[in-house]
């Protein structure tokens, strides 16, 4: 029986393209994570690395992937007073403590984990969740030492299910959910009242059908509410509500196509965008809701929108910065319209911390054009050397690239089984005019750089 789970599992991660906010519901690499606690800190989260201002935006920075966070994805902030940045890199969980400067991989139970997600407690710097496989056997695992080991297996799925998601609820940490879809494609949500000690399992496949769900987020004030996307088997996805910890649910809102983030306003507005077209282009949308997902409101006038945050009211976007003209940008309207936050040309520097780093300085000269199998300039070479302007915040916007008109970048891909909880998208980054020959391949545009040893390896957009 397991055989058949995995099979159809990996059909999905083929065709239901994917990316952004929370628990399992849009794997991504790319995201934008803002502290409510550090109100002038804003990251940026690339599939070359991080992008970081602490000036609101003034200034920014950059970090580049090392060895322990590369390829990483599921980008997340821990709370205070560990304020530890999470993601999921080579199959483990890898934390730093020190924004970006170095990572650490979490150990205990983990080991010989492939790790597909994971999820710091909001309410305890302590406690974080995490989802592993082994032999096909998805288990969650929990850390007592904010992520640097995890010492307890709360919960083990049968043989045959995919697990992809869990989060505890905010209102009673107590409570916690996991999403997943049983052998028999039935979509299931297991809830827990005591920690993880026993389980509830509640299948869902009367109010949805067969398909694989995932958690977008359990409502701060009200641990029995909880909002989940499902992709159907047969392709396309919906939003899905419980008000009874899933002993019920309805599907509100079902699109042909996929969604890619979520944020919850202050005032309880919720806030999904999504990809709303692909033929012949591919087109984003937010839809909101001001009534707790009994309904949505579709607003396609927007940016190339692949993943949103929002921090005091105000709405933050990653987006196509070469198709766009911007990576960043900022609504203080729920999303009828954006203003550029910061281009990646107005990058001013490699951080400090990294300005040594010999993989960081080449991952830069590359991205400055130089070097051979250069994926095309997207910043001056001062970047590299820290001398570049300084200039950032809301760069005028338009079609042009860092350095030249760029190319139309996408966000269509793969679903993977874990998902983030922070906000994420798909910054795909397309290379400037230097470089014959790149100009309009921005779709499959050489993104990133890994060093193992002494060998380059390229990596290209991870388009959802």
């Amino acid at each position: 029986m397991r055989a058949p789970g995995v099979a159809v599992l990996a059909g999905m991660m083929l065709a239901a393209p994917a990316a952004a906010r929370a628990d399992g519901a849009f794997p991504a690499a790319e995201g934008v994570l803002l502290a409510a606690d550090r109100p002038q800190e804003m990251v940026l989260v690339t599939n070359f690395g991080v992008v970081l201002s602490e000036d609101g935006g003034q200034t920014w920075t950059w970090s580049c992937e090392q060895d322990t966070n590369a390829l990483g994805v599921l980008y997340q902030l821990g709370p205070a007073p560990r304020r530890r940045m999470f993601a999921v890199a080579n199959q483990n969980v890898v934390y730093s403590d020190d924004t970006t400067c170095s990572w650490q991989v979490a150990g205990g139970l983990l080991a010989g984990q492939s790790v597909t997600d994971v999820f710091p407690d909001p309410t305890n710097a302590d406690r974080v969740l995490a989802i592993g496989v082994a032999n096909t056997i998805y288990s969650v695992f929990e850390s007592g030492d904010g992520g640097a080991t995890f010492g307890a297996m709360p919960y083990q799925a049968t043989g045959g299910d995919v697990v992809s998601s869990v989060e505890s609820a905010r209102a009673d940490p107590r409570v916690v959910y996991v999403a997943l879809m049983g052998a028999d494609q039935t979509p299931r949500l297991a809830r827990s009242s005591d920690g993880g000690a026993t389980w509830t399992v509640n299948d869902l496949s009367a109010a949805l059908g067969p398909g694989l769900p995932r958690i977008i987020s359990v409502d701060p004030a009200d641990a029995d509410t909880v909002l989940l996307r499902w992709s159907s088997v047969l392709g396309g996805e919906a939003i899905a509500v419980t008000h009874d910890g899933g002993a019920t649910a309805t599907k509100p809102l079902s699109i042909p196509h996929y969604f890619t983030s979520f944020a919850r306003m202050p005032d309880g507005a919720l806030v999904l965008s999504a990809v709303s077209m692909v033929s012949p282009a591919q087109k984003s949308a937010l839809l909101v809701s001001n009534d707790g997902g009994a309904t949505f409101q579709e607003n396609d006038a927007v940016p190339g929108v692949l993943a949103i945050a929002q921090r005091d009211g105000t709405l933050y976007a990653a987006t196509d910065n070469f198709g766009d003209g911007y990576a960043l940008g900022a609504s203080t309207d729920e999303g009828a319209t954006f203003q550029p936050v910061v281009r990646f040309d107005q990058i001013g520097s490699i951080m400090a911390c990294l300005r040594t780093n010999a993989q960081c300085q080449a991952s830069c000269e590359a991205l400055a054009g130089n070097g051979l199998g250069s994926p095309g300039k997207i910043w001056d070479e001062a970047v590299c050397t820290g001398a570049a302007g300084t200039g950032g915040g809301g760069g005028a916007s338009g079609t042009g690239g860092a350095t030249g008109t760029g190319g139309a970048s996408g966000t269509g891909g793969a679903t993977g089984a874990g998902g983030g909880h922070g906000s994420s998208g798909g910054c795909a980054v397309g290379p400037g005019q230097s470089g014959p020959g790149l100009g309009a391949i921005a779709v499959i545009a050489l993104l990133a750089i890994r060093r193992r040893g002494a060998r380059w390896t390229w990596r290209r957009a991870r388009s959802r």
